[in-house]
C-alpha cells in the first residue's frame, strides 16, 4: 500500500471532534434570549438545580418553542452558562463591546453564573467582563497591553471576592 493511500485511509478513519458550540450557533439570538430569560426566571443554578419550577408552567409559547429548539439542538442537560456566553459574544459582535445590549447580556451571564452572589458583585463582575472584552477588541494586536492586563487583574480580583 502506498504512503499516500495509507494517509488517506487514516484521515477517513479519524474521528473529528465536533464543535461543542455548533448547536448553539444554529439558534437565533432571539431564541437564545427567550430561553435564557425563562431559565433565569426559573432560578436555574450553575449546577442545574431549579429553584422555581412553577415558572415553566407559566412560560409563554415563544419561550417554550425556544427551549424546545434548544433541547433538540443541544440535548440535555442544557448548558445555560455556555448559551449566555454565546449571547454575550453575539451582542458584542453586533453592537460593539461597550453598548447597553452587551452590558445587559453580561449582567444576564453573571446573574446565571453567580446565582447566590450579591447584586453589587454581579454588577461589578458584569462590568469587568465587558471591560475585558472591550480592551481585548481594542488591543487585538497587543494581547499583553497594560489595559488588557489590568482588565484581567480586575476579573481575577472579583473572582477572588466571589
Amino acid at each position: 500500500m502506498s504512503r499516500l493511500k495509507r494517509r488517506v485511509e487514516a484521515l477517513q478513519r479519524r474521528q473529528r471532534q465536533p464543535d461543542p458550540n455548533f448547536a448553539l450557533k444554529l439558534m437565533t439570538t432571539d431564541e437564545l434570549r427567550r430561553a435564557l430569560a425563562l431559565i433565569e426566571r426559573g432560578g436555574v443554578l450553575p449546577n442545574g438545580e431549579v429553584r422555581n419550577p412553577e415558572v415553566y408552567r407559566e412560560a409563554t409559547l415563544e419561550e417554550w418553542e425556544a427551549l424546545e429548539r434548544w433541547r433538540k439542538l443541544c440535548g440535555e442537560p442544557l448548558d445555560h452558562l455556555e448559551a449566555a456566553e454565546e449571547l454575550l459574544d453575539r451582542m458584542g459582535d453586533a453592537y460593539g463591546w461597550r453598548s447597553p445590549e452587551v452590558i445587559d447580556a453580561a449582567l444576564l451571564l453573571q446573574r446565571l453564573a453567580l446565582a447566590d452572589a450579591s447584586p453589587w458583585l454581579v454588577g461589578k463582575s458584569a462590568e469587568a467582563v465587558v471591560l475585558f472584552y472591550a480592551e481585548l477588541e481594542e488591543h487585538r494586536s497587543e494581547p499583553l497591553h497594560p489595559d488588557v492586563r489590568g482588565a484581567v487583574r480586575r476579573l481575577e480580583r472579583l473572582k477572588a471576592i466571589g
